[in-house]
């Protein structure tokens, strides 16, 4: 059987299922979850197990030849998927799940979709917002069905705005940012996906973290792409990979910026 060749109707069909599946699972538990520990110290709660499976549900009923590789399954099942041929879905469904525990409104739910090992298309959903963030391969980047102007984007990492995740970063490298400060700002909002999704919007300008999981990073990286930045590991590698085995992260929101901004990490490594 021939593979499904993604468009932007698809993306418009994704977004509605994940705006229904998280105005059941998400509301009904906001202020209210309880949270479980898991091995790596990370919590999860109602909400993430709740919506997971709404989604898994919801998407096989539309795309049945498509696996899901969730973050709440176990490590086994995931790398089952990965190793398959098949499509397959990579989904967070509570991403900043602490900030969603908390009642910090700030969380989103990220998809993407990979095809032939590349990613084909990607969501970011922030629920608080109701924005959709949506990118398909070589065809653009959208907020809520709409192509995106973004705001002028700064020529100097002085005049930036960076997201970054100090906590995952070695300490000379941490020193060094802090220390000689190239950037103007510095933000950390406890969610991946949306500083993936403000990233390539152009709301931010800069991103850096030592250790993003594929569900992480997955959707946002085709977000940015396509909306015109550029990302790579802190070993110039392309971030996508096919493992659960965390990947650094350096991303800007156009190629311009991220010469001056990968240039300024790597000197710090």
């Amino acid at each position: 059987m021939p593979q499904h060749t993604y468009n932007y109707d698809d993306l418009l069909a994704i977004q509605e299922i994940i705006r229904t599946a998280a105005s059941h699972s998400l509301a009904i538990y906001y202020a209210c979850s309880t949270a479980d520990y898991k091995t790596d110290g990370s919590i999860v709660t109602e909400a993430d197990l709740a919506m997971q499976q709404a989604l898994t549900v919801a998407l096989a009923g539309r795309y049945p030849d498509v696996r899901m590789l969730g973050e709440e399954d176990n490590e086994d099942e995931q790398n089952r998927v990965i190793q398959d041929k098949r499509d397959y879905w990579c989904l967070d469904p509570v991403d900043g799940t602490t900030n969603f525990h908390a009642t910090v409104p700030l969380f989103s739910v990220s998809l993407g979709l990979i095809s032939k090992g590349e990613i084909v298309l990607g969501i970011v959903y922030d629920p608080n917002r109701d924005e959709c963030f949506g990118a398909v391969r070589q065809q653009g980047f959208w907020i809520n069905g709409d192509r995106v102007v973004r705001p002028n984007q700064p020529d100097k990492l002085e005049r930036c705005i960076a997201f970054i995740d100090f906590k995952r970063l070695n300490d000379a490298m941490s020193t060094s940012l802090v220390q000689d400060t190239p950037y103007k700002s510095q933000r950390n909002i406890g969610t991946c996906a949306l500083e993936w999704a403000w990233l390539a919007a152009g709301r931010v300008n800069l991103l850096l973290h030592g250790r993003e999981r594929i569900w992480d990073y997955t959707a946002g990286v085709l977000l940015t792409e396509e909306a015109g930045g550029r990302c790579e590991t802190f070993d110039a590698e392309p971030i996508f990979k096919q493992t659960l085995i965390p990947r650094s992260v350096i991303a800007a929101s156009t190629p311009e910026l991220f010469e001056l901004w990968a240039t300024r990490v790597r000197s710090s490594i």
